[in-house]
């Protein structure tokens, strides 16, 4: 999928062509990947798409020769003006001249009417100014920097690190950040200080070298939504097939990957009967509860499964792997999360469209609706009070911040703001050099009618489960949720005795069996386990090492030997979060790689092959 980078030059900086080679460069992340450039005045644009895309991504331009537009990534629907009938005409010079078009009649609400991922560049050589709009979700990735000779922005920080005078001085407070809230940084924060994330749903305008951004859609502006139960359900069903369909068009190879939730079974319900043929990856320890049920759905539904256990490989191995993925992802993803990219090599192999869930629970389901204080709100990011972290007062004091941008729209959607695009958006972008990624939960119809609904609709109610039951029986009445291990609308008095039962045989039934010499396996509810493999001896010396290393900035910060009795903690003791072990790794590994990987990519420009 589209990856876009620029460069504004300043004060008659005349090196664009060159710096945008470079952070193509950065930002490539294999061979195939197509690549092309252009200048307007001092503004120089590349653009890096999939090697299977040909399409002209040249800029829409006015008559006058005003305004040049750039747009990357894809559009599912537009309003009536534009015909759009798939993804693929989003891509197309067409699409961008009437899409300027439309620009200079309304402006930014031009972009607020097109539910996609993209990003938008925007020059206007009269008032030599800078544009920059994304989609509402911010469902691709942007970073931005400025320096004394410019403005550097892209689709990876390691791009943005490329531009001439941008500082790759490593940002302390993320680290801080990622240890107390499961591995994230909050607002525009990423491990360089110099270098930004662009926040969603935003127009930002360079201009007499002054960056500005503001909000072009808010979440006050999702209307209230009055039905029944059978209403909501029946409306839900017509919005779900539609966003399927419009994200199924143009694929040839579409699939997803599936676990026993809620989420990717949904798509798999809808979307496999409408393919010719549908893969399906489950990833996680073998015979794992996420693998059975998964499997289960997959041969219900007709489709292909594929089952990739987590942890595996010699050559090379589990760590090495996630580990070769940290400088793409710009050490924004904790070493737990970045098991999603152990399957990237099987996706790529066998898929061309990826439909990805993930959030389904938290835009049509109960997860954040509780979140009506500050306090809850820290403890959903999640909060995890580490010894290194910041103090659960001054998290309270964090989130009452980022609660002001809201506008007084409820606070579960500072979750939305915050959480959400870190949890899903960063890993699912490592995918898109090699396939088009697409989400349908986030879907601007599908999303505004159930966000519109009253939160009993979608707690005590219970729309997701009743939808689910409803429209797709034989993929939800009996194949149970990996979450409670029952099928949805179980009654609860049976959810409990289910537990009661779990707990019995974990605690007292599995090991009398096994003082017997009866062999009686454990049930894998989990599809990870870090606790074991973390801790084998050749994986455990390369994490330590790599947190314990000479310049090591944990150890700067903290002291050597609370950052060694923190490890131990986890290690030997069991007591010290995952998430802060895991983001400690990549945030040491990131800077420890930082310069080398650079001046690597500073030697292999774009454009020259």
């Amino acid at each position: 999928m589209s990856s876009i980078c620029g460069w504004l030059g300043f004060g008659g900086d005349n090196r664009g062509e060159e710096v945008v080679r470079l952070i193509g460069a950065a930002l490539r992340v294999h061979p195939g990947q197509t690549w092309n450039q252009w200048s307007a005045g001092p503004l120089s644009v590349g653009l890096l798409e999939l090697a299977s895309d040909r399409n002209d991504y040249k800029p829409a331009i006015s008559s006058d020769r005003r305004f040049h537009l750039w747009f990357a990534g894809e559009v599912f629907t537009a309003p009536p003006n534009y015909a759009l009938t798939s993804p693929e005409e989003s891509r197309t010079p067409e699409f961008r001249a009437a899409l300027l078009g439309e620009y200079l009649q309304i402006g930014e609400r031009a972009f607020a009417a097109l539910d996609g991922e993209f990003h938008a560049v925007i020059w206007d050589n009269s008032e030599q100014a800078l544009r920059i709009i994304n989609d509402r979700f911010g469902g691709l990735p942007l970073y931005w920097a400025q320096a004394g000779s410019g403005f550097a922005f892209a689709a990876g920080v390691r791009g943005v690190l490329m531009a001439p005078g941008v500082d790759a001085a490593p940002d302390r407070e993320a680290l801080r950040e990622a240890l107390t809230f499961g591995g994230y940084r909050l607002g525009e924060r990423t491990n360089v200080a110099a270098v930004k994330m662009f926040p969603a749903a935003t127009v930002g305008t360079l201009k007499d070298r002054e960056f500005s951004k503001r909000r072009y859609w808010n979440w006050t502006d999702i209307a209230p939504v009055i039905a029944s139960v059978p209403e909501a359900v029946e409306q839900l069903g017509a919005l779900w097939s539609r966003a399927i369909d419009v994200r199924l068009k143009g694929s040839r190879r579409p699939g997803q990957t599936l676990s026993g939730g809620l989420d990717s079974r949904a798509i798999l319900a809808e979307a496999a009967p409408k393919s010719a043929s549908w893969t399906a990856i489950t990833y996680g320890i073998a015979g794992c509860d996420d693998a059975r049920y998964a499997e289960a759905a997959a041969r219900q539904a007709g489709a292909q499964w594929i089952f990739h256990p987590l942890y595996s490989g010699t050559d090379p191995d589990w760590l090495d792997l996630r580990t070769s993925f940290i400088q793409q992802t710009d050490g924004l993803i904790q070493l737990g999360d970045l098991m999603h990219l152990e399957t990237l090599p099987l996706q790529a192999r066998l898929l061309d469209t990826h439909l990805s869930g993930y959030i389904g629970d938290a835009v049509i389901g109960p997860t954040f609706n509780h979140v009506q204080s500050y306090d809850q709100a820290l403890h959903s990011m999640p909060y995890y009070g580490e010894r290194f972290g910041i103090s659960e007062s001054q998290g309270v004091e964090r989130m009452r911040q980022l609660g002001s941008e809201l506008g007084g729209a409820p606070l579960r959607f500072l979750l939305f703001n915050h959480k959400l695009p870190q949890s899903t958006n960063r890993w699912t972008a490592a995918w898109r050099p090699w396939f088009r990624g697409r989400k349908p939960f986030t879907d601007y119809a599908l999303f505004d009618f159930a966000q519109g609904l009253d939160v009993s609709m979608r707690t005590d109610k219970a729309i997701y489960e009743h939808w689910l039951v409803s429209r797709y029986p034989k993929l939800f009445r009996t194949i149970p949720n990996q979450k409670t291990g029952m099928p949805i609308l179980t009654p609860r008095w049976r959810v409990q005795i289910e537990r009661a039962q779990r707990y019995s045989w974990r605690k007292f039934f599995r090991p009398a069996l096994n003082r017997l010499r009866i062999p009686a396996k454990p049930r894998l509810r989990y599809y990870t386990d870090d606790e074991r493999f973390w801790s084998e001896p050749g994986a455990r010396r390369k994490i330590e090492r790599t947190i314990l290393r000479d310049g090591s900035i944990a150890r700067e910060m903290f002291g050597e030997k609370s950052v060694r009795d923190f490890l131990a903690d986890w290690f030997e003791r069991g007591t010290a979060s995952t998430q802060a072990v895991g983001a400690m790794y990549v945030y040491e590994a990131y800077h420890r790689n930082l310069a080398g990987f650079l001046r690597d990519r500073s030697n292999l420009v774009v454009g020259r092959e």
